[in-house]
């Protein structure tokens, strides 16, 4: 995970040009892959999933305000997603949670659990890497105790069920989630 400094990074432009946060995230992910890999350039696929030409390695990346989540693995398909706690997602809970994930949600503490669930299906969705997947329909978590750092059990649904483990960390109000599907 990167966090990227307004003032002081270098993945600003040099004369001082401001920029959208969507030019943001591209410059940090150049920056980051010139770091990683040096040689390696950026495309996506059909469906939009990114990969590095003339690298054999899997990633996915993230952000959200300002920090960037990269990852990357060597066999499987990988998703990762970062997100920061909103209110919103209370409010559009039904359209990505299903009926038995509600079961499990604490009323007293929903908004992060709701958060955990958005990320987690947002980070299998990310690693399965096609675009006909229904959030509802098409993936299931299971129930969690959240903490600071876990692992969320979860189904894939379409086609065979497929178990998944995403795995999260939650500091303050972001959380960062990461999962891998089988190639």
């Amino acid at each position: 995970m990167w966090e990227i400094q307004n003032d002081s990074s270098q993945i600003y432009a040099e004369n001082g040009t401001k920029h959208s946060a969507r030019d943001l995230e591209k410059l940090a992910i150049t920056e980051i892959i010139g770091l990683l890999h040096p040689n390696a350039e950026l495309q996506k696929d059909d469906f939009g999933k990114p990969y590095l030409v003339e690298n054999t390695n899997h990633i996915n990346y993230s952000h959200t305000k300002n920090i960037l989540f990269w990852g990357e693995h060597s066999q499987f398909k990988i998703g990762v997603d970062v997100e920061h706690l909103r209110p919103q997602l209370a409010t559009i809970k039904q359209k990505f949670c299903r009926e038995d994930e509600f079961a499990f949600i604490p009323s007293e503490n929903e908004l992060p659990y709701l958060l955990a669930i958005w990320s987690a299906k947002e980070a299998i969705y990310k690693s399965y890497g096609r675009k006909e997947v229904d959030f509802q329909k098409h993936m299931q978590i299971l129930p969690f105790e959240i903490g600071s750092v876990g692992v969320i059990s979860a189904n894939f649904l379409l086609g065979q069920t497929t178990p998944m483990l995403v795995h999260y960390t939650f500091e303050g109000t972001m959380i960062a989630c990461w999962t891998t599907f089988p190639v």
